[in-house]
């Protein structure tokens, strides 16, 4: 199984807004907050909206995730053992991102049921 890189790992640990696309004919990047637990990458899907890069990943479609000057071609995956790493990966978003009070709202919002049920893991291909 592919693993991402050391250095692409911190990277998405020391960026606040790392970038994916996903979906067909979709060009532009998405700036969204992503997460390091174990090696791995998360992210989720803030406005839930029916075409997103979340929905895309979800149907199946490869897309891209960038930080710094890297693009790194990633498939999304629903984890299958998201009970076991929710409260890591919501505290992953607390740490990363409560540095900025004004975060709080949003860190929130991520942590509220409906938005860690769009937890996706990238996965590299």
């Amino acid at each position: 199984m592919k693993k991402f890189s050391k250095t692409f790992l911190k990277c998405i640990n020391e960026t606040q807004i790392t970038s994916v696309r996903a979906g067909k004919g979709r060009e532009k990047f998405t700036g969204i907050w992503m997460v390091v637990v174990k090696d791995r990458i998360f992210g989720r899907s803030y406005n839930l909206s029916d075409r997103s890069w979340y929905t895309a990943l979800l149907n199946g479609d490869n897309g891209d995730i960038t930080c710094g000057k890297e693009i790194l071609p990633v498939k999304g995956s629903k984890p299958a053992d998201i009970n076991t790493f929710t409260k890591a990966i919501n505290n992953a978003y607390k740490k990363k991102y409560l540095i900025k009070t004004y975060n709080k709202k949003w860190v929130d919002g991520l942590c509220e049921p409906e938005r860690v049920a769009k937890t996706m893991e990238f996965i590299p291909v």
